[in-house]
């Protein structure tokens, strides 16, 4: 990881030179030790994960309505459906694949740093509430909170599960995180027929949740979408399943042995591009609070190797219009510092067709917002990480992976786009086809029907393709203690029969 080094603050006369100094801090923050070793990298070593996991009180597994993602194609909205939140909020942070030659192996419907999915949900509704405990198939009753709306769902981070190396970094990755589960939340919201928007920032951690490995971070409140006005349709064809969009949805894909993703190298098409755009302007909607902090980002595309688009330096905004400034060569050396050295990384930047690079206007954010800064901080990330989701399943859609990375050299960025002094890269979202596409396990519970005929609770049994040839039978994995239906072949030594 890197931060941006050596730019001043705000120039004499911002608006707040201390009050950007300190944001500048802030969304630079650097590991403070060496990234390349994680020995918490498998589900089964994580502290915190096995903490949080013995709390489930037997309530049932998290009913992920996968059966419905089926049903509506990306990135329409269903109708409603009578999903519950509790469902609603399952379906965001279920499981999804197991990648056996991954060694970040769990892959949900959104990125988190080494897989360790620092972010929570608590689903409240009708005077109930449940803490979803995906790493247990299950949830925990905890009181409902005060001051909160009836009806909502709240995030929170524990900063304990990311890696102590990551140090000050941590605060930075929950928020990105946080984004992300806030768009999840919303995107698939709307393919359920209940959408939601943010609400704003959760007041405190709930008081239950003091009995949960320190330290926490208050997260944001989302509430049900009372914006009925329906969206412009844009279907590719053919168009995938939500379903197929969060099964395809990855970091990137590299052989056993290695971390970090490798690309394929052939054109992209010009759908991608316009798609991405749309994208855009698509996820304005549902910010809420969070609008004025997306008013301070900034978002530029290195483009290479897509249909009609000229390669180059594109700088993006969030009504759908683009304008090339600059060219390829400056941005070589700039996007990625941390991978030369380290053995058993890679990090194909150079082949990617789309690289972002969201950036924050320090003077504009601190003019529109006397907030602390750890508290604009967090709008902030929580509105860059939230867009990269967007962007994220729109790549899904067309079958790329979305990389969020914030390792690169800050000075050559922000030099190779010609930055203002008051302006910081924060986040970068590289974008391509896999070139390796090792197998991996889907893990998704679909619900099981009732005697009746209606849609029960979750089962045990996963959906797991299997080679041809080969006999399915039960397994257990060692790595996920989940009870798969797969074939011993695709297991290999991840599994015992």
């Amino acid at each position: 990881m890197a931060a941006v080094r050596g730019r001043s603050p705000c120039p004499v006369g911002s608006p707040a030179p201390a009050h950007a100094a300190e944001l500048r801090a802030i969304l630079g923050a650097a590991p403070s030790g060496d990234t390349r070793v994680d020995p918490e990298a498998r589900p089964e070593r994580q502290r915190v994960r096995a903490a949080v996991a013995a709390l489930a009180d037997g309530g049932g597994p998290g009913a992920a309505r996968w059966d419905l993602l089926e049903r509506t194609p990306w990135p329409a909205a269903a109708p409603s459906a009578g999903v519950s939140l509790h469902e609603l909020a399952a379906t965001v942070c279920a499981p999804v694949r197991f990648e056996a030659d991954n060694p970040y192996s769990e892959r949900r419907a959104y990125p988190s740093p080494h897989s360790k999915f620092a972010v929570r949900l608590v689903a409240q509704e009708s005077g109930a509430a449940r803490f979803l405990l995906p790493e247990a198939g299950g949830s925990l009753e905890v009181p409902a909170s005060v001051g909160r709306p009836g009806d909502c769902v709240e995030t929170f981070s524990l900063l304990s599960a990311l890696p102590s190396f990551y140090g000050p970094l941590r605060q930075v990755l929950a928020g990105l995180e946080t984004g992300h589960v806030l768009a999840s939340a919303a995107l698939l919201g709307r393919a359920l027929g209940r959408p939601l928007a943010v609400a704003g920032q959760a007041e405190g951690i709930p008081a239950w949740a003091a009995t949960l490995p320190d330290p926490a971070l208050s997260g944001y409140l989302m509430t049900d979408d009372l914006d009925t006005e329906p969206t412009e349709p844009r279907t590719p064809v053919p168009a995938p399943t939500w379903n197929e969009a969060v099964w395809n949805r990855n970091s990137g894909r590299v052989p056993r042995g290695v971390s970090g993703f490798t690309g394929a190298h052939w054109p992209a098409p010009a759908a991608l591009w316009r798609d991405a755009l749309d994208t855009l302007v698509d996820c304005s909607r549902g910010l809420g609070p969070l609008l004025t902090a997306r008013s301070a980002l900034g978002q530029y595309c290195w483009v290479r190797g897509v249909e009609r688009v000229a390669d180059g330096c594109h700088r993006v905004r969030f009504d759908g219009s683009a304008v090339r400034v600059g060219g390829l060569e400056p941005a070589r050396g700039a996007l990625l510092i941390d991978s030369g050295a380290a053995p058993g990384l890679a990090f194909e930047v150079g082949a990617c067709n789309l690289v972002w690079m969201v950036t924050v206007d320090l003077e504009q954010a601190c003019g529109t917002s006397r907030t602390p800064a750890p508290r604009l901080a967090a709008d902030l990330l929580a509105a860059t990480g939230r867009k990269a989701q967007h962007l994220s399943h729109a790549m899904a859609a067309h079958g790329l992976f979305a990389r969020p990375l914030r390792s690169y050299d800050g000075d050559g960025a922000a030099e190779a786009l010609e930055l203002g002094p008051a302006q910081v890269p924060v986040y970068q979202l590289a974008r391509r086809s896999n070139r390796f596409t090792e197998p991996a396990l889907d893990i998704r519970r679909r619900p099981s029907p009732s005697p009746s005929g209606a849609q029960g609770g979750a089962s045990g049994t996963h959906r797991v393709p299997t080679l041809p040839g080969s006999c399915p039978g039960t397994s257990t994995c060692r790595r996920t203690a989940w009870a798969l239906t797969v074939s011993p072949r695709w297991c290999g030594r991840a599994c015992r029969p």
